[in-house]
Order: structure tokens, then C-alpha cells, then sequence
């Protein structure tokens, strides 16, 4: 899966000067702004006017982006992306003059790291039948097939915001609710208890490791499971009540 890195954006050499929102680059040149959200990323046309000289095309922006797996983001990167709205069919693709921008952004950025796809986004008329053009052309073509087509609903489907994706806890939790009714079973309170102390000291754990969302996702899965546990003892009942309120303490928000 790929995640936006705006990190990445803000650590590259041009970062100082060229980090725009995607959005301020889609009003500039189409003076609509296309993006739902806002996106970090560096301006390459602008970074290319501001050098003396003669300039040559570059991509439209850079956005930083990375791998993410067990809420972790890894091996940072550009990604190349051509904003291409006033297309309304694909006639006019310059196929060599897409080569010299993708080409020059490269040597622009280099030597940090470069993903190894580039996005060109149209308007949902256009990015299907762009699509086809590439992958006709990809089979003889070995840059045309690293080349992506696709409008802006496409382009949010293929990169996520890490901040909108649902935590992926580090435990088994459902494996912790089995646990919590075979020991209620097997040893009544007694055995309950030792678990549940245990994963308390877990989660306090968690939290001095400033791992909040895991305490929480635990916290939240236990309170669920005593509450469902078929008890017909007052005093159990009690307990249980009292042991509820301890583990909810550990919920955020």
C-alpha cells in the first residue's frame, strides 16, 4: 500500500522554496482546484522557471510518498505526477516531449529517491481512454508502461492518507478474546484476574512507549468481551464492573 509522506516533501533540496498544496498548482493552471484534500508537494514548473538559462519541461509536481505496513511508513519517495485537465482526447500526446519531462524532473531531483511509476491525471472522461493509449504502447515501450493514467478519484484510490486509515494493531485481539473466555471458564475469577492484570501491565507499557492507539485498540476489545461474558454471580458481576472502569481508562478520547 502507498501513503502520501509529506515528511519526505519537506526534506527535499527544493523544499525551502517549491512546497506548494496541490490544489494552489490545479487553480494556477485550471483555475479550478481539483484535489478534495489538501496535498503537499514540490513545484517543479516553478522551481524550472526560477532557473536562468533555457528551461527545459519538467512534471508538473513531486509528492512525497511511501510503502506503510503495520502503521509504519518505509522507503520514502518522490512520485512524478503531470497534472493534465485540459485534455479532452488523446491526439495531441506528445509522447517524446512526456519523455524530456519525466527525464528532466529526474535529473532535477536526483539524487534523492525516485519512484519508479509516474502519474499523469485527467479528467474522467480522458483517464480511461488515455489508459488504453499507454497500454497499447507499453508493450513496445518499456517507459510508456512505468506511466500511469488516471483521474483524480483513481490517483486518491492508489495513494492513501496514512491519518484515514483504520489502526492496525501489533496483537491478535480476537486471539485475546478467546483467552479471556477460556480462562473465565476454565478457573472463574481467580484465573481471569492473572490475565487481566497482565494485559494492564501491557498497556501501561504501550502507553510509556507513547503507543496510545494499541493500549486503546486492546482496552476497547477487553471492555467488549467482559461485557458479553454470561455471568450470573453478583459478586462476579461486581467485579467485573469495577474491572470494566480500570480498563477504560486506558481509551482515547
Amino acid at each position: 500500500m502507498l501513503v502520501y509522506c509529506p515528511e519526505f516533501t519537506n526534506q527535499s533540496k527544493l523544499a525551502p522554496d517549491y512546497v506548494m498544496d496541490i490544489n494552489e498548482i490545479s487553480f494556477r493552471d485550471y483555475k479550478r482546484a481539483y484535489f478534495p484534500e489538501a496535498l503537499l508537494c514540490l513545484d517543479l514548473d516553478a522551481y524550472e522557471a526560477s532557473c536562468s538559462g533555457n528551461n527545459d519541461a519538467t512534471m508538473d509536481v513531486a509528492t512525497g510518498i511511501s510503502d506503510y505496513e503495520n502503521n509504519h511508513k518505509a522507503s520514502p519517495r518522490h512520485l512524478l505526477v503531470e497534472l493534465r485537465f485540459g485534455y479532452r482526447s488523446t491526439q495531441n500526446f506528445d509522447l517524446n516531449n512526456m519523455k524530456r519531462k519525466v527525464a528532466h524532473s529526474k535529473s532535477i531531483l536526483s539524487p534523492e529517491r525516485i519512484h519508479e511509476r509516474v502519474a499523469f491525471i485527467y479528467t474522467p472522461e480522458v483517464a480511461p481512454r488515455a489508459r488504453n493509449f499507454f497500454s497499447r504502447l507499453a508493450k513496445a515501450d518499456h517507459e510508456v508502461g512505468t506511466w500511469d493514467a488516471m483521474d483524480v478519484e483513481g490517483f486518491r484510490n492508489n495513494v492513501y492518507d496514512a491519518t484515514q486509515l483504520p489502526y492496525q494493531p501489533e496483537n491478535d485481539l480476537e486471539a485475546i478474546v478467546d483467552a479471556i473466555n477460556k480462562k473465565y471458564i476454565e478457573g472463574g475469577l481467580e484465573t481471569l484476574d492473572i490475565l487481566l492484570k497482565y494485559w494492564i501491565d501491557q498497556m501501561h507499557q504501550y502507553n510509556l512507549k507513547y503507543k496510545h492507539a494499541e493500549s486503546d485498540a486492546i482496552a476497547r476489545k477487553i471492555v467488549d468481551a467482559l461485557q458479553t461474558l454470561d455471568i450470573k454471580d453478583s459478586f462476579e458481576k461486581e467485579y467485573i464492573v469495577l474491572r470494566i472502569d480500570d480498563i477504560k481508562s486506558f481509551i482515547q478520547g
